[in-house]
């Protein structure tokens, strides 16, 4: 079991509790969707899935250790983040947002290298986004750089994804494109992922299991098969 969330419980500060009770478990190489309406607490459940948000009550285990315990660069050698995608406030290159995923293993002031420029050419090719190493991520369409967030995410070798929401804005074609590599990350080479998604199709095409999230504070969470039925 790669991560496991226990009893997991949260709330702002001064308001009610959102997530109530969590309970899962994500094995090795497979993938996890989570449904729910708008406002419902998903991408607060990722955040906290990971540590970015403290648990109320209860814990994460990463690996089997306490997430709430471990040093943040031993939970991002294991974990990449790809939050929801927006537009940049400075013009990067496809191959340097790619490269901008190593930057938490070079110094400060540290310049990426040759073996930085190799390792994200490398990525792009695996993704099959060497068309865009050159072109400026604002002028990029949603699909694309969402691949290019996706590259980015893997150049570190994770062994879990955390997906908010990959296909929002983008077109069915594109939707299909980003899926289909959730899909052959996690069943081909072993990579756990874990997206946040409104397209129950989409969560049925690719999902091992489902949690769905209702206004009630209720949870329904298994086999993606069993969870996503018309009743829910």
């Amino acid at each position: 079991m790669i991560l496991e969330v226990k009893d997991g419980c949260f709330g702002y500060s001064g308001q009610p509790v959102i997530l109530d009770h969590i309970n899962l478990g994500l094995e090795k190489g497979h993938i996890l969707a989570i449904l729910g309406p708008n406002g419902i607490g998903k991408t607060t459940l990722l955040k906290c899935m990971i540590g970015l948000l403290p648990w109320k009550r209860g814990q994460t285990l990463l690996n089997g250790q306490n997430i709430a315990r471990m040093k943040p660069a031993d939970i991002w050698k294991t974990i990449s983040y790809i939050p929801q995608s927006h537009g940049f406030a400075f013009s990067y290159t496809g191959l340097e947002m790619v490269m901008l995923g190593r930057s938490s293993h070079m110094g400060t002031f540290q310049q990426p290298g040759a073996r930085e420029i190799e390792m994200a050419e490398r990525m792009m090719e695996k993704v099959g986004i060497t068309r865009l190493a050159y072109k400026d991520c604002n002028r990029m369409s949603g699909g694309e750089l969402q691949m290019v967030l996706i590259a980015r995410a893997l150049i570190n070798d994770p062994k879990l994804i955390i997906l908010d929401e990959p296909e929002t804005g983008l077109d069915f074609h594109n939707q299909i494109l980003v899926l289909n590599m959730v899909e052959r990350l996690a069943h081909e080479e072993g990579i756990s992922a874990i997206m946040n998604t409104h397209y129950p199709t989409n969560a049925m095409s690719v999902a091992d299991e489902a949690l769905m999230l209702n206004r009630k504070g209720e949870f329904f969470y298994g086999p993606a098969a069993a969870i996503l039925n018309e009743q829910n």
